[in-house]
């Protein structure tokens, strides 16, 4: 799969955790996404996402379960050193906002960089904590109100869009025009996972905020390089084509221009790719 997602011009992956939802479970995913930053040339960053649902044992014992990934997993992840990120699914019917504070902050204290899931289908007041807790994005935002474009205009938090996601469960996608409008920057993810979002070619990603999110496809190029590069604390060397950057080069076939990438939807448009 990392050599696909290669070929179709990703140059960078976070890969996270949580679809374990146990100690063993969570602790061998973070394990194997070590042993890819070992064996492959891409960069790879490890986000532990624990705290992506409660298991079936503690629907009606959340603190059990907390509790579990405050004292049990993360002292283990740090001594290991299996993970560069913290993350929480904060929505209604999972983790409160005041819970993903909590967790957020114990793993801040293992030197563990916040990111929230948050804004999927509600808006609970999660992104202005989450940027409160330093997070460095907010991954999501279907939802997003004034208060939170406010907050977002006074953080060094970076907004990432997820259109794949919202194409594959039919949901609304995320208001990028409304975010740009904000002087905002704008990232934007594949969201590769088995259960929402079960594919990883950015260029169908390209088209989708073009299409559905009425992005331009320069502003999109924008927020899968260089914005994308920042959700992941790469800007220094990632996303761009400049002197002392470590960015991948992706040659195409020939094309009439820019537009023609996310304009032909799901045509193959890559002729090569340098790592």
């Amino acid at each position: 799969r990392i050599q696909k997602m290669i070929a179709y011009g990703t140059g960078a992956i976070e890969i996270k955790s949580g679809y374990g939802l146990s100690v063993a479970a969570e602790l061998k995913m973070l394990r194997v996404i070590k042993k890819l930053k070992a064996t492959n040339k891409i960069e790879i960053k490890a986000t532990f996402l624990g705290a992506h649902a409660f298991p079936l044992a503690y629907k009606e014992n959340h603190r059990g379960y907390i509790d579990l990934i405050i004292k049990e997993l993360l002292p283990l992840i740090a001594k290991e050193e299996l993970a560069e990120y913290i993350d929480v699914f904060c929505e209604k019917n999972y983790f409160s906002v005041d819970e993903m504070a909590e967790i957020i902050s114990a793993g801040k204290e293992y030197g563990l960089i916040p990111k929230v899931h948050v804004n999927q289908f509600t808006i609970l007041g999660g992104v202005k904590k989450a940027i409160d807790l330093g997070a460095l994005s907010v991954d999501h935002l279907e939802e997003i109100d004034e208060e939170d474009i406010l907050a977002l205009q006074d953080s060094n938090c970076m907004p990432t869009l997820l259109p794949g996601c919202s194409h594959f469960l039919g949901l609304p996608f995320g208001d990028a025009r409304k975010i740009i409008a904000a002087d905002l920057p704008l990232a934007l993810a594949s969201d590769f996972n088995p259960g929402s979002a079960p594919n990883y070619n950015l260029f169908t990603i390209w088209s989708l905020a073009c299409i559905k999110m009425k992005m331009t496809p320069e502003e999109a190029l924008n927020a899968l390089t260089i914005n994308s590069a920042y959700a992941m604390g790469l800007q220094g060397t990632h996303g761009k084509i400049c002197l002392g950057s470590k960015a991948p080069i992706i040659l195409t076939k020939a094309i009439p221009s820019l537009a023609f990438l996310p304009y032909s939807f799901g045509e193959g448009n890559v002729s090569r790719v340098f790592i």
